[in-house]
């Protein structure tokens, strides 16, 4: 199926949920976040947040003049809606403009309790330093439905199209996979690179057991399963396979080790959120 062939449901039965960094220009989560919203028949909320520091009521003096300039800037944000149906009309979906005054990472975790994807911006010049404790990834760890995290610099000519799925066995791949059903349904292409599970450190060998191409099949999805081999380097090869195949975005589990195993000794999912070009579907 192309994008081409894809009717948006007039009635829209999932919600995308994207965090709209800027209010005046397009931004990669936004292009992405509208293109998934079209290709699922979804509805487009687009979120701006406007932030609140607690630092700044550290004087008392400063806090009436604080509060006033982050209420016109609250209020100069509602009138950016224009904008956003802009957006959605050039997309031909439908969808709404909401505005949020306070924390980033709490209104994009609220607002997700009843969307079926949020879209988050990673900067690449400023990358969340340290990776593991930045607003992106913490998202990650509190939203209660998949994020796809965009690239400051990924080029989304496509996305959705051809869908690599790093699948490891572990809880946080599943989830993953899960919430990327609608659009594996649709995709033209997925291709899974099948890594072996790890194992268990208590020695309990005899849990069940999926068979995801069976599960898949079930569920009307053809798949190409190539096995993968992981290793130091597992996030280089993951990338590395994912161009070999010219996927527009990769579906994997997110912080499977602590974030401290992986900060200190790196790990894929760090890898990928610094290094990434393509927008990346995880769950944790």
């Amino acid at each position: 199926m192309t994008t081409s062939n894809i009717e948006v449901s007039k009635a829209a039965t999932l919600d995308v949920l994207i965090h709209v960094r800027r209010s005046d220009a397009a931004t990669p989560a936004g292009t992405v976040g509208l293109a998934l919203a079209r290709r699922l028949g979804a509805w487009a909320i687009g979120l701006h947040i406007v932030p609140l520091a607690p630092t700044a009521y550290a004087s008392p003096e400063a806090v009436a003049l604080y509060v006033g300039e982050v209420d016109l800037l609250y209020r100069d944000a509602l009138q950016c809606e224009p904008f956003w149906r802009a957006q959605l009309d050039a997309c031909g979906i439908d969808g709404e403009w909401q505005v949020a005054q306070g924390d980033s990472i709490e209104s994009l975790c609220h607002a997700s309790r009843w969307c079926d994807l949020v879209v988050v911006e990673r900067p690449q010049l400023d990358r969340n330093t340290p990776t593991g404790w930045g607003v992106v990834s913490r998202t990650v760890f509190g939203a209660s439905a998949p994020v796809v995290v965009v690239p400051e610099r990924a080029e989304c000519a496509t996305v959705g199209t051809h869908v690599v799925v790093a699948w490891n066995h572990s809880r946080e791949a599943t989830l993953a996979i899960r919430g990327a059903l609608p659009l594996l349904k649709c995709a033209d292409h997925v291709s899974v690179l099948d890594g072996a599970p790890g194992e268990s450190p208590f020695g309990l060998r005899y849990l069940p057991k999926l068979d995801l191409r069976a599960w898949f099949a079930r569920r009307g999805i053809t798949a190409t399963f190539q096995a993968f081999k992981a290793g130091k380097e597992s996030g280089a090869a993951l990338l590395d396979a994912a161009h070999a195949t010219n996927a527009d975005l990769i579906v994997m589990g997110a912080w499977g080790h602590s974030r401290i195993t992986e900060l200190v000794l790196g790990g894929t999912t760090r890898h990928l959120f610094q290094h990434s070009d393509l927008p990346l579907l995880v769950a944790h």
